[in-house]
């Protein structure tokens, strides 16, 4: 049984063609799309062409027809207002079964009439008495879409017991509190890749970062700069990479290292303080791509906690959005079709 996958994010877009029957992800299209092009054009008309192009050209390359796609699963910010089926929210803590009764199935056109399942997305569930306490409670909400689907997606490559936490570095730095049924708790989201690329190229520090940022990791760049925004603050500790490239005979790596260090020490103290309510964990997933990927499992274990930290590989992160999206589908497929 042959399936296509889609997660579409902010500016990219991914299409996996999956084998069920094996078990292997057999083609992939990485497309440079995503919503952004939706909310500076004010259509998603692109978007949905240039996914379009990506489906017949899995389908060419591999000598398929629509009629040889069981489905198609699509995860991410698709379903948001801006990509091309919305579904609101689910809302936390939730489990499989919650994504997949949440989950809409359709044919579009534009999918070649494929039938294609939305997965939606999660936010944290928030209660409030009145919209006065908005913005005293504002650091309780949070949302995600697409990143559910991969922290199911790794729980099932790994067995761990109990509670704990899935890191997800990106564009957008996503942590995942996961309780002990396998539930997603609540998320938190920081604006921490983002940083990184925005500070190095629109500031002074294009001067003295490579635009690639960091190549390899420099353990001890990174704690320095862990330290110095622990000590000084985040902006002063920005500062310092301005006066390592004039005072020092550090290299353009080294101070790529210093200035991750420094972004993630802020990333990880939202995540202390978000813990407070959940208590003691025992484990802490981290995914993403790399250098980002060893960046934050390397400070993790810095902090000294008694979690035990495990790193993803790469293999272990591309197949998460696989597992969790046919998990997914599995269950949608058992409580909503058979209805």
């Amino acid at each position: 049984m042959r399936i296509i996958l889609i997660d579409s994010g902010t500016t990219n877009s991914r299409l996996r063609l999956y084998d069920r029957t094996t078990n292997k992800v057999i083609d992939s299209e990485r497309i440079r799309i995503g919503v952004r092009d939706t909310a500076i054009s004010g259509s998603n008309n692109n978007l949905k062409a240039q996914l379009k192009k990506g489906i017949e050209t899995l389908l060419t390359r591999n000598q398929l027809h629509p009629s040889d796609i069981k489905y198609i699963a699509a995860s991410g910010m698709i379903t948001s207002n801006l990509g091309i089926y919305e579904i609101p929210h689910v809302s936390s803590p939730a489990g499989i079964n919650d994504f997949a009764k949440s989950s809409k199935i359709t044919r579009l056109e534009e999918f070649l009439n494929i039938p294609c399942v939305f997965i939606p997305g999660m936010k944290n569930k928030v209660s409030l008495s009145g919209t006065a306490e908005l913005v005293s409670h504002i650091n309780d909400f949070d949302v995600m879409r697409g990143e559910e689907v991969e922290s199911f997606g790794l729980l099932k490559q790994f067995a761990v017991q109990g509670k704990g936490m899935i890191v997800l570095p990106g564009s957008h730095t996503k942590f995942v509190a996961v309780g002990e049924k396998r539930d997603l708790l609540y998320c938190l989201s920081t604006l921490g890749g983002e940083i990184l690329q925005a500070i190095q190229k629109e500031t002074i520090l294009s001067n003295s970062l490579n635009s690639s940022l960091i190549g390899n990791i420099e353990e001890k760049m990174l704690e320095s700069g862990y330290e110095a925004a622990k000590q000084h603050g985040l902006t002063r500790s920005f500062y310092h990479i301005r006066l390592l490239d004039l005072f020092s005979e550090l290299e353009e790596n080294q101070r790529a290292n210093y200035f991750a260090g420094a972004v993630v020490y802020n990333d990880l103290q939202a995540l202390s303080q978000s813990m407070e309510a959940m208590g003691e964990i025992d484990w802490v997933i981290v995914g993403g791509s790399n250098p980002l990927r060893r960046t934050f499992t390397h400070l993790l274990r810095y902090m000294n906690h008694k979690w035990t930290i495990i790193e993803a590989d790469d293999q272990q992160v591309e197949y998460s959005l696989v597992y969790g999206a046919t998990e997914i589908l599995s269950s949608y497929y058992e409580l909503c079709i058979s209805e």
